[in-house]
């Protein structure tokens, strides 16, 4: 199952990012990279933008820390 943290419910409103484009890039991603601690970071490229998503997983579940667009992210060369 996939949990959205308060944290990230509110960025998306914020951000006017949708629940399906999260799943899509957690389900899909274009680039895969670890983060500190037990987090991971996903990408996908929609048109021009990049969807950064950032998770961890606990037990079964896939918990979205936060989400946002970049334009050209520095981890992907």
């Amino acid at each position: 199952m996939i949990i959205f943290t308060q944290h990230a419910l509110l960025k998306l409103e914020q951000r006017g990012i949708s629940k399906i484009v999260v799943k899509e890039t957690l389900c899909s991603p274009d680039y895969k990279f670890p983060n500190y601690s037990d987090r991971k970071i996903v990408y996908k490229k929609f048109d021009r933008l990049y969807l950064k998503v950032i998770y961890k997983i606990e037990g079964e579940d896939i918990v979205v820390i936060t989400q946002h667009w970049e334009e050209k992210p520095r981890l992907i060369k």
